[in-house]
């Protein structure tokens, strides 16, 4: 493997779509060229997937000064593992099944280090991934029936994996104000897709 992104740049600062079906595409696309052997396609993958790997692991591992070392984890699993990937199959629901293995094998499957959301405010993800690795029709439909003030919380936090104080200063407004805005859409998110509706 000849690109550690989390080694060499900042892979949490490049703001890539990880919804985006046309996104998904490509990257199946390039890994179609990694099976075949291109390490010029290699590197382009790691560096485009690197921020969304990232974050993956962000946003489960517990304990901040963990998150790199475990990053690197899910890279090594995946240059392993990249053989196994069907390229007729979407590549989301695969890749994320890897990443999640390797963060519960690199933590020991000791979950007191990770999944540090509260139950109540997970959102669903891997199991959300469709065809194109975009998010399914419910939740879509359930995000987009939420007021914007906490639509845009919730998906600057659980979708684009924007810290706290990235989240808020995008917006504009205090961390307190944004938790205020993403706790009220994570319940409201809850109920939608319950059948209760708000």
């Amino acid at each position: 493997m000849k690109s550690k992104p989390g080694k060499t740049s900042s892979p949490e600062k490049k703001v890539i779509d990880p919804w985006n079906k046309l996104q998904w595409e490509s990257w199946s696309f390039l890994m179609k060229k990694v099976q075949e052997g291109d390490q010029e396609a290699y590197r382009q993958f790691l560096d485009e997937i690197g921020p969304v790997l990232f974050n993956f692991v962000r946003r489960r591992v517990f304990n901040p000064e963990m998150v790199p070392d475990v990053y690197q984890e899910v890279l090594l699993t995946l240059h392993k593992a990249r053989h196994t990937y069907e390229t007729s199959r979407p590549l989301g629901p695969w890749l994320f099944t890897v990443a999640r293995n390797s963060i519960l094998d690199a933590l020991g499957r000791n979950r007191k280090f990770a999944e540090r959301e509260v139950p109540m405010e997970t959102l669903p993800e891997t199991g959300d991934l469709e065809r194109d690795g975009s998010l399914d029709d419910q939740l879509y439909q359930a995000l987009q029936s939420l007021p914007d003030s906490n639509r845009e919380a919730v998906q600057l936090l659980k979708l684009r994996g924007l810290s706290l104080e990235e989240a808020a200063r995008h917006l504009g407004i205090s961390v307190a104000a944004l938790k205020v805005r993403a706790h009220r859409g994570y319940l409201l998110l809850r109920d939608l897709l319950k059948g209760k509706g708000t």
